[in-house]
């Protein structure tokens, strides 16, 4: 069944895209790429999907216990999205969501020990993932790729930004 799904999508036309304006072309680009990397990501870990797997990205990167706003933040998603991601990461064992004793309205996100595990089941995985996605582009293409990123980041937070304080004037 899926390797007559995979022939489906090889037979695909190419389109020409050249025509389109840069901005464009990138801005359908990235929508459609993440996309793209959602359905195959899905299919790399067992145990969870692959938002699951930034959500613990996030949480991991922010270590020691940050709380679920924090790794909201981090991963471009509402507090209400992030509480449901790790909680179901909870549910797997590989986090443990507690009250801050400091201020019992946050709640903090701490890495249980079968994160090691599961790091470790995946980590040549992983690795050849990665250098299968980035093989052939350059590290100065990287870096570029880097800096455009950055700024079409800073720029969608100024945008967010600008719509919050139009809705709250309102």
């Amino acid at each position: 069944m899926n390797r007559k799904r995979n022939e489906q999508k090889n037979d695909r036309l190419p389109i020409d895209l050249s025509a389109i304006e840069d901005r464009y072309y990138l801005f359908g680009t990235l929508a459609a790429f993440a996309n793209l990397m959602q359905t195959v990501g899905d299919s790399v870990f067992e145990e969870i999907t692959w938002k699951q797997w930034f959500a613990l990205l996030g949480a991991m990167t922010l270590q020691p216990s940050p709380s679920i706003s924090q790794v909201a933040d981090f991963v471009g998603t509402s507090h209400q999205n992030m509480k449901r991601l790790l909680l179901r990461l909870q549910s797997t064992g590989l986090v443990r969501l507690e009250k801050d004793d400091a201020d019992l309205r946050r709640t903090l996100v701490t890495l249980t020990p079968e994160v090691e595990v599961f790091e470790e089941k995946y980590r040549q995985s992983n690795s050849l993932f990665m250098d299968r996605l980035f093989e052939d582009i350059s590290d100065e293409s990287l870096a570029t790729a880097r800096l455009v990123l950055d700024q079409l980041h800073h720029n969608l937070r100024a945008i967010e930004q600008d719509i919050c304080k139009r809705e709250e004037s309102k």
